[in-house]
């Protein structure tokens, strides 16, 4: 029930390619962060992985078919997507924005109370969602696709769970809770990918690491302890890394020498 990427290449315009044969594995049951520098398509990876994009070269797919032929149905029922910024035209309230993850699909309105629950958006439920701060509208994307792909039901139906920077517009606390539902959505084998430039989130949430070079390659895939490390990172970032020691652990640091100021 992987997800996986096969040899991609993808450009939005001729001669300008922003992913160039990449190819990694997303396995159900496990987070798996992409990380790198900006620009270098983390966010068009995520695209082509839910079949948004139909890369140059190479495909995607998820536990053996090919993403691009799946039906609408089938494919809404394997994979959800959170994107960083939702866009939502109408005047619609939090609760209508979640539930059409279930456009679809059959209609749930449980799934959509557990979903509001979950990510702590009970209380503005029927408020409008464009009146939501940024972080609440992430929130309502997060729990937008966990009722899409009905999080809680039976781990044996092959899904995938792709987040775009699930905790950048979040407070400490409810990045926190951002991150417990991820990490709940993998104990019930699914597979969750987030692109992030959250080092310290990122090694601390992940299981795997997928990290993308300047050029668009696969620059390291690994345990995420070991591609979220100083030695990668530097390579990646072009800046130097250290590691400092937290009551959860090693947190990579980026450094720098000491800047004189007038």
């Amino acid at each position: 029930m992987t997800l996986r990427a096969h040899r991609i290449s993808f450009a939005y315009r001729r001669g300008a390619p922003v992913l160039r044969e990449c190819s990694a594995e997303f396995p159900a049951g496990a987070v798996t962060a992409i990380i790198g520098p900006n620009g270098a398509g983390k966010t068009t990876l995520l695209r082509a992985l839910l079949g948004l994009i139909e890369p140059q070269q190479g495909a995607a797919d998820h536990a053996g078919a090919p993403v691009l032929s799946l039906r609408a149905r089938e494919r809404a029922a394997r994979l959800a997507y959170a994107p960083q910024r939702p866009s939502i035209v109408g005047a619609f309230t939090t609760r209508r924005v979640v539930a059409l993850g279930r456009l679809a699909l059959a209609s749930r309105p449980d799934l959509i109370d557990r979903a509001l629950a979950d990510a702590d958006l009970a209380a503005q439920a029927d408020q409008p969602f464009a009146t939501l701060s940024a972080g609440q509208q992430q929130r309502a994307a997060l729990a937008r696709a966990l009722a899409q792909l009905d999080a809680w039901s039976d781990a044996s139906r092959p899904r995938a769970l792709l987040a775009d920077e699930p905790v950048a517009s979040l407070d400490p606390a409810h990045a926190l809770v951002a991150m417990s539902l991820l990490r709940a959505a993998a104990a019930r084998n699914i597979a969750v990918v987030l692109a992030t430039h959250d080092l310290i989130a990122a090694r601390r949430l992940a299981d795997r690491a997928v990290a993308l070079g300047a050029r668009g390659t696969v620059a390291a895939d690994g345990p995420a302890g070991e591609v979220i490390s100083p030695p990668t990172l530097a390579r990646l970032f072009d800046v130097p890394f250290d590691e400092a020691a937290t009551p959860h652990g090693a947190a990579p640091i980026p450094f720098a020498p000491t800047i004189n100021l007038p």
